[in-house]
Order: C-alpha cells, then sequence, then structure tokens
C-alpha cells in the first residue's frame, strides 16, 4: 500500500517522479541510441532502394541488346512502302520496284433489302416476330446441353431424358455431327435412345467445353439450320453450324458468327437494309481459287443466311493477294504486311517505282542511353557523398517521450531534422565500393574489332573539380561521332562476357555486392526481413533486451522508493497519534487539576 504525504504533508508523487527521473537518465540513452539505429536502417535501406535502381537501370541501358541496339526502318516513299524494325534485324535493305496489287479480303453482301423494301427492322428484336421469315412449324425444339470433356471416355450421358429429332444434325461446339447407329467416326455422334447417352469418335481433353445442340421431338418450336464456311491457313475447311430459334435476334446470330474460329466479320446496315460479312484476313485461302465464304443449310432446307440475308450470289469483293517484286523476286502474299529479316514492311498502294527500305542501328538511342547512365551515376555518387561527408549533430540526440510532450510538433521537426544529419557519417564500407565503381570506369576493355577502350574514347571523362569526387562529364559530339560509326562495338564495350567483360558488367558486380552489403546491414532486402537477420537489427534486439531489463530494475527501484516513504509516513502519523494522545492526557489532566 502506497501512502502519499498525508502525514507528513510532502508531495511524495512528485518527490518519486524526481527521483526516478535520474534513475531512468541511463535507460533514456539506451532508447535513444535504439531510436538512431533505427533512423540509420531506414537510411540504408533508402539508400540501397537507389542503388538496386541504378543496378536494373544499368542492366536495361547497357547490358540488354534489345535496349540499346535498337533498329529504325527507313523508307524512300512512306506513302508507298512504310517499314518498322525490330531488335533482331540486322543492317539490311531492300528495294520494292512493283506492287502490281494489294492483298483484300473477300467481302459479300445481301442481294437487296432483306426486310422486302421496308424501313428495316430492329436487329435486336426476336427473330420470331418478323414476317417473311422461311420458319416451318415442326415437332421439336431446339436444346442445349454443356459437357465437360474427359480423356478417358467418349460416351456422355443427357442431362435429361429426351427425343432426339436424327432428321436434324447435332451441333457439337459449332459444328454439325451426324447422327448415327454404331460406332461414329469423324463428324458423326451416336446416339443411344435407351440409356440416353451421346458417343463421340474421340474424347475431348479434360475439363474441356463441349456445347451440344440438337432438336428435342418432344416439343414444338420452330428454328433453322444456318452454317457459314472459310478456309484455314492451310486450305482446311473451316465451318461454323448454328441452329436459329425464334428467340434470337439478328444481332445475337451475327455475334455468334462473328465470334467462331472461321474468321469472319458481319454486320447489319440499317440505312441499306443489308447485310455484309467480310474475312477478317486478307488474301486467297480457298485452295480451289472459289468463294472464300459460303453458306449452307440444312440438306435441301432453306438457308437462313441465303435465303433471308440473301447473301452467297457473288455480290461483293473477291479476296486477292498483293502481288509485287522486291530484290528483283516477284512473289505475292496473302497480308499488304511481310517481314524480312525481322524488317517488317507494309505496301500501302500500287505502283510501278522504285521504293528503298532499310533497317540500321538507332544511335540516338544508344546516345540517350549512355547519357542517361551517366546521369544516374552522378546523381547515386553525389547522394553517397553528401551521406557519407555529414557530421552528426551530437548536440541533438534523439528526444525522449518526456522531452516530446514538452515541445510542439513544429519544435520536434526542427529538433529530429538536427538529430537525424549524419547517419550514414563516414561509412568506410560505402567509401570503398564508391572507390571500386570509379575503378570499374576507368578499366581498359579490349573489344575484338573495335577501337573503343576506354570510356574516354566514347567522350566521357572525370570532371577536373576534385570537388565533385569524379563525376562524369560528356563530350556529345565525340560520343555522337563515335557510336555512328561504331555502335557494336560501343555496346560490347559496356556488356561483353568472357575473358574480359565489359565495364558495365564489371559495374554491375560491384553494385550487386554493394546491395548485399548494405542488406546484411540494414536488411529490407535479399531475404533479411526479420531483425536477427542483419547487423544493426540484432543491436536493436540487444537494445531491447536491456531497456526490458531496465524497465524490471526501475520498477524495483520505484517500490522500493514507495516502501521507504510508506514507511516514513506510517511513522510520522504514528508520532503524531502519539503526540496527540500526550496532549489530550495532559489537557484531561489539567482540567482535573483545577
Amino acid at each position: 500500500m502506497r501512502i502519499s504525504g498525508m502525514a507528513s504533508g510532502m508531495d511524495i508523487d512528485q518527490m518519486v517522479d524526481d527521483l526516478m527521473r535520474a534513475e531512468r537518465m541511463p535507460q533514456d540513452r539506451y532508447v535513444q541510441d535504439q531510436t538512431f539505429k533505427n533512423w540509420q536502417v531506414d537510411a540504408y535501406r533508402e539508400l540501397n532502394t537507389q542503388v538496386s535502381a541504378f543496378e536494373e537501370s544499368v542492366f536495361d541501358r547497357l547490358l540488354t541488346p534489345s535496349s540499346f541496339l535498337q533498329r529504325t526502318g527507313t523508307s524512300s516513299n512512306d506513302s508507298l512502302v512504310s517499314v518498322t524494325s525490330s531488335s533482331g534485324t540486322g543492317n539490311s535493305q531492300y528495294t520494292v520496284s512493283e506492287v502490281k496489287q494489294l492483298a483484300r479480303a473477300a467481302t459479300t453482301y445481301s442481294d437487296g433489302s432483306i426486310s422486302g423494301g421496308g424501313e428495316g427492322f430492329d436487329p435486336s428484336q426476336p427473330l420470331g416476330e418478323w414476317e417473311g421469315l422461311p420458319w416451318e412449324k415442326e415437332t421439336g425444339a431446339v436444346r442445349t446441353e454443356l459437357l465437360r470433356g474427359n480423356e478417358e471416355r467418349k460416351t456422355f450421358d443427357l442431362d435429361e431424358e429426351t427425343s432426339i429429332n436424327d432428321d436434324h444434325p447435332i451441333i457439337v461446339n459449332g459444328v454439325s455431327h451426324t447422327l448415327v447407329d454404331g460406332e461414329p467416326g469423324e463428324g458423326e455422334v451416336s446416339l443411344d435412345a435407351e440409356n440416353q447417352t451421346l458417343t463421340f469418335a474421340e474424347p475431348f481433353a479434360n475439363g474441356a467445353r463441349v456445347d451440344v445442340q440438337y432438336v428435342d421431338n418432344d416439343e414444338e418450336g420452330r428454328f433453322m439450320f444456318a452454317g457459314a464456311q472459310t478456309f484455314g491457313e492451310d486450305g482446311e475447311e473451316l465451318r461454323h453450324d448454328a441452329f436459329i430459334t425464334e428467340e434470337d435476334s439478328l444481332q445475337n446470330v451475327l455475334n455468334e458468327f462473328n465470334n467462331s474460329d472461321i474468321g469472319i466479320n458481319a454486320f447489319y446496315d440499317s440505312h441499306s437494309d443489308q447485310v455484309s460479312v467480310s474475312r477478317t484476313e486478307t488474301g486467297v485461302f480457298n485452295p480451289d481459287g472459289g468463294d472464300e465464304i459460303s453458306f449452307y443449310g440444312d440438306d435441301d432446307e432453306d438457308s437462313f443466311f441465303t435465303d433471308f440475308l440473301k447473301l452467297g450470289d457473288d455480290e461483293g469483293q473477291r479476296a486477292q493477294n498483293a502481288k509485287f517484286t522486291i530484290n528483283g523476286l516477284e512473289t505475292e502474299r496473302r497480308s499488304n504486311t511481310l517481314t524480312m529479316d525481322n524488317l517488317t514492311i507494309t505496301l500501302h498502294d500500287e505502283f510501278d517505282e522504285s521504293v528503298t527500305v532499310s533497317s540500321s542501328v538507332d544511335t540516338d538511342v544508344i546516345v540517350e542511353n549512355i547519357t542517361e547512365f551517366v546521369d544516374e551515376y552522378n546523381a547515386l555518387l553525389t547522394d553517397v557523398h553528401e551521406k557519407l561527408g555529414e557530421t552528426r549533430n551530437r548536440d541533438y540526440p534523439p528526444l525522449t517521450d518526456e522531452q516530446r510532450r514538452a515541445m510542439t510538433e513544429h519544435e520536434i521537426e526542427l529538433w529530429e531534422e538536427q538529430a537525424q544529419s549524419g547517419l550514414l557519417s563516414h561509412d568506410r564500407q560505402l567509401g570503398n565500393f564508391m572507390n571500386q565503381m570509379r575503378e570499374n570506369l576507368y578499366q581498359t576493355i579490349n573489344v575484338e574489332g573495335s577501337n573503343i577502350e576506354h570510356l574516354s574514347d566514347l567522350g566521357i571523362t572525370t570532371s577536373n573539380d576534385y570537388l565533385e569526387r569524379g563525376k562524369l562529364e560528356i563530350d556529345e559530339g565525340t560520343l555522337h561521332s563515335v557510336v555512328e560509326e561504331d555502335p557494336e562495338g560501343a555496346f560490347n564495350f559496356f556488356s561483353q562476357t568472357g575473358a574480359e567483360n565489359g565495364i558495365a558488367r564489371n559495374l554491375r558486380e560491384t553494385v550487386n555486392d554493394m546491395e548485399e552489403a548494405i542488406s546484411r546491414q540494414a536488411g529490407g532486402s535479399n531475404g533479411r526481413y526479420q531483425n536477427h537477420q542483419f547487423s544493426l537489427g540484432r543491436e536493436i534486439n540487444q537494445l531491447d533486451d536491456r531497456i526490458e531489463n531496465f524497465d524490471r530494475r526501475l520498477e524495483q527501484i520505484e517500490n522500493r522508493y514507495w516502501q521507504q516513504f510508506t514507511a516514513m509516513e506510517q511513522a510520522i502519523s504514528e508520532a503524531n497519534n502519539q503526540s496527540q494522545m500526550l496532549m489530550n492526557f495532559m489537557f484531561d489532566d489539567g482540567n482535573q487539576m483545577m
């Protein structure tokens, strides 16, 4: 029990606080030391972020061929032939002396108004609401089931009991299949009506989506079968089939075929009241030279495309390949864009004059990469030396909690600005790394087939001002001249490997070592994120232990002070009580004596 000055009249709380403030001074130094080390951790990690960014920049700008040796394509007449160049392009040149014809895609469109000369109709409206469609009232409604592929089986159960109409095909993933008895072959499906199963010729991949459409005899419905065909890269037939129901809209039907694998783009134009269908790729794909796009129905029945949309009557534009002469060779392509030695050439018009296209290294990009590397190196050099040369102001230690409570926010900010000076002051390890980086840049590099051996050969030298501590300077005229003359040599000077590495590779190794050393010191990267994994963190943990131990000691000391003051208060209180008793006794005796 603590007794606070009731007998003595002293402010025991304040006296204990004052005594404990003196006792707590060694602990305050531990806390301040710990705070300073935490600041150091933050400063080292911030520097390591800079170093890491510089390392990535060195790799991206100087060690990657696609960044350093970017190619540029030029054409003597961009309006006729344009060109783009990729990083793998050599120094190449081609002459296109004639373009007889450009490639174009096959296009067909409706032979007249599809709504009979009226005002057209809404393509989002259900087809069942339009008059003039060749609907047949049949027994059967279109049903769709989603199956999932299984490489171990070809037979699938239907979801519900149904009677499939075998007068119509079954459409599987947009391709019609014929219903057969017995073992199915390619393009066929076998139905076991008793067991309600479908068997395919081959199994589907595990988990593959298998959309199955068929006509169910158990219900009445109105539908049409429609199909479109194109050709693939190797002349193979590409088909997409669909059952079109009265609930479908024209837009839905066109979207389904547009999203299929047959490579068409179909749309309805309300002004002309016609549908246009084009191949999405230019050129001739039909090996027989016939129609690139064709439409069909179910056997002899009316076709939605031919009878309703009035497509397929050779209206439109026939496909053709681009025919041209390049470097004296007459050739043709399906596309107006071709690639030669990673040089992409695009034909824009027909002509009979010579157009020269070429590829060369973009020296402006090389100069830009080298210049930005120098700027980033100088920035890192300046920043590190400023940190190393900054003096720690020991007159401004980190604030204790008690000191903070006595200051304003502005005063705290000004104080900590001084307290955080010199966090990396005179770090010998960082200084050694900066010296090693300078040595990397001053090395002599023997580049086969090139006269570039030193940075100075590229017009890059060290500043004569010793206060700038080795900052690099660029003679832009020399740099441009050397790079234009020997771009490959410049790249190898920075990036070559083997018996003698380029200076950028050596520099990158030094920077990587610097990152690793900072990480061992302050963590934050390379898998070091817990205090016990880096040296400053271990020191912080040790200070934590000291602070905890000191807390326990302070608690014992404070308890002792209170015990002593409580004992004093009790003694004073007891003495006061005895004195009062004596006074009372004497006063009572005096009255009796009188």
